[in-house]
């Protein structure tokens, strides 16, 4: 019960790849730093997030977005979709 406790408090950073073409996915602030999410399976990336700035997606193919801004003790969802890697980025309030 603590350990549900520590991470409701903490926040989440959660990226859902529908796409299935994510290769990493990180928070990263307006000087360069990034914190990376870990990929916890197939399309899925989670990281407490432990500094303030934008989710940066890299696919596959090369494509980098940007989008969404992310801080600590807040959940934030970011979904990837569309028919191409990375075509979307939108923000879900409810992904998991």
């Amino acid at each position: 019960m603590i350990a549900l406790g520590f991470f409701w408090i903490s926040g989440s950073a959660i990226v859902i790849d529908e796409t299935h073409e994510v290769k990493t996915a990180a928070i990263v602030d307006s000087t360069g730093n990034e914190q990376k999410l870990y990929r916890l399976w197939r399309g899925i990336f989670y990281t407490i997030p432990l500094m303030e700035g934008t989710f940066e997606i890299r696919c596959e193919n090369g494509v980098q977005k940007r989008l969404g801004y992310v801080t600590g003790f807040l959940h934030i969802n970011l979904k990837v979709v569309g028919s191409a890697p990375c075509e979307r980025l939108i923000h879900d309030d409810y992904a998991l």
